[in-house]
């Protein structure tokens, strides 16, 4: 049975002009950024992809289901 993939979203306080900020691997740097975006297609895309266990190495973000999205 295949984990579930998720990805790592920033609670910011409201009113936020964004609908989603999420946590993204540059790839070409090796580091993490933090995203903002109201498209969920792009948090799918470009969002730090990671199981719901390997999430608690990052209790400071909020894992979510990509089908939950």
């Amino acid at each position: 049975m295949t984990e579930k993939l998720g990805v790592l979203l920033v609670d910011v306080p409201e009113p936020s002009m964004w609908e989603y900020t999420y946590v993204k691997l540059d790839d070409y740097r090796d580091r993490f950024s933090i995203e903002n975006t109201t498209a969920v297609g792009v948090v799918s895309q470009f969002g730090y992809k990671c199981t719901e266990e390997e999430a608690k190495k990052y209790p400071q973000f909020r894992w979510v289901a990509l089908e939950e999205l």
